[in-house]
């Protein structure tokens, strides 16, 4: 079992480097509100542009943000052919991946390609000068039991030792006003399925007491956020899971799935920036005696 990480409040954007305004939208988060970490694609065509602008001047404390559902490989395609479609996007869908057993010849061979295509995320990363506080995956998909103990096999290879488990207590206030939104988003489904893909995983390497950030994706209100942080103590490490940004203008077509051009322009990106950086939770966060920080102990000032 891990070792917890010491007591705190992590609060992660995921998905730097999915658009040029999701990235101003984070920083803005980071320097106006209670932003205190975020993960970083190594997938899409802005991941230059994202460590000139981020990573070399640190901006911010930035781990990395595995993909195997959004943008393209970063392995050759003749070493991943089953991720990808004909141009090199990664082609599977978080589902399957998550409901994968990965048994027999064909499932071997898929984690294989796994293996090889986190490996090639991992170096490019550090080959860019990222040095990530930690690691997390585009929707959750590690929380695969098999994709999780690959991941965890890899990580100290390239120096890091924090890993996020997206397991996901039951928050009753999400039956209020909340609600509409939320089952909208198909999110009791989703977090009913990482709770029984979580249930069996004891993590081998640096792990949060406890995560939020499932039930209310792409929809965290203020309201929520108020509430769970009432409910907070500081002598538990937290990490509150959320995608703020300043949404991408109406239109783009950066991917080739419309739901994920969808969501880099959706409204909901400048609502959960706005609801980090309102003042009543930065008020909150002192009353409750909570400690900011990132996953490799960098405190928020």
């Amino acid at each position: 079992m891990a070792v917890a990480l010491s007591p705190g409040l992590i609060v992660n954007a995921d998905d730097l480097g999915i658009h040029p305004r999701i990235n101003e939208g984070i920083l803005s988060a980071y320097r106006h509100g209670i932003l205190s970490s975020c993960t970083m694609l190594m997938t899409t065509a802005y991941f230059e542009q994202t460590v000139r602008d981020y990573v070399r001047p640190k901006a911010l404390p930035i781990g990395i943000h595995l993909s195997l559902t959004l943008g393209k490989a970063v392995a050759p395609r003749a070493e991943v052919p089953d991720l990808v479609d004909a141009d090199g996007n990664l082609k599977l869908t978080a589902e399957r991946l998550i409901l994968a057993t990965f048994k027999g010849r064909q499932g071997d061979a898929l984690l294989r390609q796994i293996r090889c295509e986190f490996e090639a995320q991992l170096a490019v990363a550090r080959d860019h000068g990222l040095q990530p506080t930690h690691a997390d995956s585009h929707q959750h998909v590690h929380m695969n039991p098999a994709i999780f103990r690959l991941i965890e096999e890899l990580l100290p290879r390239f120096d890091v030792n924090r890993l996020r488990c997206s397991r996901e207590r039951f928050h009753a206030f999400v039956l209020g006003p909340d609600l509409p939104d939320v089952m909208r988003r198909n999110n009791l489904a989703k977090w009913a399925l990482l709770r029984w893909r979580a249930a069996g995983l004891r993590p081998a390497l640096g792990a949060t007491d406890d995560f939020f950030g499932v039930l209310y994706s792409g929809a965290v209100t203020l309201r929520a956020l108020l509430a769970l942080l009432r409910a907070a103590t500081p002598d538990r490490s937290l990490e509150i899971c959320i995608h703020p940004g300043f949404p991408a203008p109406d239109g783009v077509s950066e991917y080739p799935r419309a739901g994920y051009n969808a969501f880099i322009s959706a409204a909901a990106r400048r609502n959960e920036h706005d609801a980090l950086t309102d003042p009543n939770l930065d008020d909150l966060v002192r009353e409750r005696g909570l400690t900011l920080r990132s996953f490799d102990g960098t405190l928020k000032t």
